[in-house]
């Protein structure tokens, strides 16, 4: 456990309250230490503890939300076992939304604002997957509406806040998924979110209004999260969810793909579909991309980009040439810009282990040779060319060359 766990919510408190969080914090530590060794004596705690009818204290979602993300502490095929576990966790857990008391505590704790806003800790983060799971097993589709309504009344000023509310509305979208579809439809309509779209001046703006300015962000990755979660029944919803991301994309404060990294996985009859906004979604990837920094080859966003980008070129209807000319382009911008191979060369010898730059200059870029059809072969040497003649140093061309020449080879049989 961190120093952070240890610290964030001993602040500020009277000491008696400092000391009970402090034992608080040594007893989930401990916790998590014996789940190394049989996780399953643990997990049977949590559940008497979480299923008392009493709110339970933070620590002990703490070490459920380390048991849900840390893989290092089950053996092969006991992940699974306790992820069931927990979805029975979950559905037993349903009949406290309806208790005031404890609805209104859950409430609380997915809305205290946390130390630092660029993290979040363990316990919440895994809260918003709890409550996803609730949600997800309630039989009360009204119930399902009033609880994601509430939970989107609440701020959106935050980035890890409005990443797990998206997350709790996706998990709710596995099976409700008209009901998370009609909530995100009302909201998205309402007249904040109409203010937050048109408002351009964060100097003005006040704390209640720093409440709503990044509301169209959440419903961006709310309907991400739901094409993910809720992907084995989403295709006659694709259209309509990609044509809301598209729409919200270009009114939202983003620094990931709009798409989530598995929703656009092909599923059963996606061949056989065809697509309407395919060209639209790969435009705001596309410019995505280009907000990306033009001096770094490798960034996890255009890592991300590019594997969905090359997952969307499998779909019907297929792109047209200018389409997949620009994604060539906007794609192999920063390569333009490559030294010399010798110049590479020289530069990795300062490395223990030196790169072999002509092996590896294969997987530098995902658009391998066959990703984007026939007629790449064309689109690559017509824009590459043309991007070396205009880049700003004199060794343009000849380092694209080798780069092009790489790419437009198959990959070498090994062994």
């Amino acid at each position: 456990m961190s120093r952070h766990h240890l610290t964030t919510h001993s602040s500020f408190l009277p000491p008696a309250q400092e000391l009970e969080e402090a034992y608080q914090d040594a007893a989930s530590n401990l916790l998590v230490a014996i789940c190394r060794h049989t996780w399953r004596v643990v997990a049977q705690h949590l559940e008497t503890e979480v299923l008392s009818g009493v709110f339970p204290h933070r620590s002990f979602f703490y070490v459920m939300g380390i048991m849900a993300s840390d893989k290092n502490l089950f053996k092969e095929g006991e992940k699974a076992d306790w992820e069931e576990q927990l979805a029975k966790m979950a559905s037993k857990s349903v009949p406290f939304l309806n208790i005031e008391g404890w609805s209104k505590e859950l409430l609380e704790a997915l809305t205290k604002p946390d130390q630092t806003q660029q993290e979040q800790p363990p316990e919440k983060a895994f809260l918003f997957i709890y409550y996803g799971l609730m949600l997800q097993a309630e039989e009360n589709g009204t119930a399902v509406r009033t609880h994601l309504k509430t939970l989107l009344e609440t701020s959106h000023q935050w980035p890890k806040q409005r990443e797990g509310i998206a997350l709790t509305l996706g998990m709710a979208a596995a099976r409700h998924l008209d009901h998370v579809w009609a909530v995100l439809e009302q909201f998205g309509k309402s007249t904040r979110i109409g203010w937050s779209l048109n408002s351009f001046s964060p100097k003005v703006l006040n704390s209640e209004d720093l409440r709503w300015k990044w509301a169209s962000s959440t419903i961006l990755l709310a309907y991400g999260q739901m094409a993910d979660k809720a992907r084995a029944h989403i295709l006659p919803w694709v259209d309509n969810i990609l044509s809301r991301m598209i729409f919200f994309f270009h009114y939202s404060s983003w620094v990931r793909p709009p798409a989530h990294p598995r929703a656009h996985q092909s599923g059963e009859g996606a061949q056989s579909y065809k697509f309407l906004q395919v060209s639209e979604l790969l435009e705001c990837l596309m410019l995505l991309m280009e907000k990306e920094p033009q001096d770094t080859l490798c960034t996890p966003t255009r890592q991300q980009t590019i594997r969905i980008i090359i997952s969307l070129c499998k779909l019907r209807p297929p792109l047209d040439l200018m389409t997949k000319s620009r994604l060539l382009s906007v794609s192999l911008r920063s390569v333009m810009s490559l030294p010399l191979l010798e110049a590479l060369e020289e530069h990795t010898c300062l490395f223990l282990e030196p790169p072999k730059i002509q092996v590896r200059a294969w997987h530098l870029h995902p658009f391998r040779r066959g990703s984007l059809g026939k007629n790449v072969k064309s689109c690559v040497l017509l824009l590459g060319w043309e991007g070396a003649a205009e880049a700003p140093t004199s060794h343009g061309r000849p380092g694209l060359g080798v780069f092009l020449l790489t790419v437009l080879s198959p990959p070498v049989k090994r062994g």
